[in-house]
């Protein structure tokens, strides 16, 4: 299985993010990151702060979504 390139991972979080409605700060937790890291996945290509957003961490973003989720509409009720 061919794995994604580290810009299909960013557009695959970016598209999880919209729909979700989540935050850096939620995306950070779920991946096990910081908040630094999470805004440097989402950089400018251009940006020398750029890095690489390995599928682990989306994947630990999906794993986690679900219970993430519930969790958020618990607080909101």
């Amino acid at each position: 299985m061919p794995m994604n390139s580290s810009v299909d991972t960013v557009e695959d979080l970016r598209a999880l993010m919209a729909e979700h409605s989540l935050t850096q700060l939620e995306v950070a937790s779920m991946a096990c990151v910081s908040v630094k890291t999470v805004e440097s996945w989402l950089a400018d290509k251009a940006a020398a702060s750029r890095r690489v957003m390995h599928l682990r961490h989306l994947r630990a973003i999906r794993f986690a979504l679900p219970q993430h989720l519930a969790a958020k509409r618990g607080r909101k009720a």
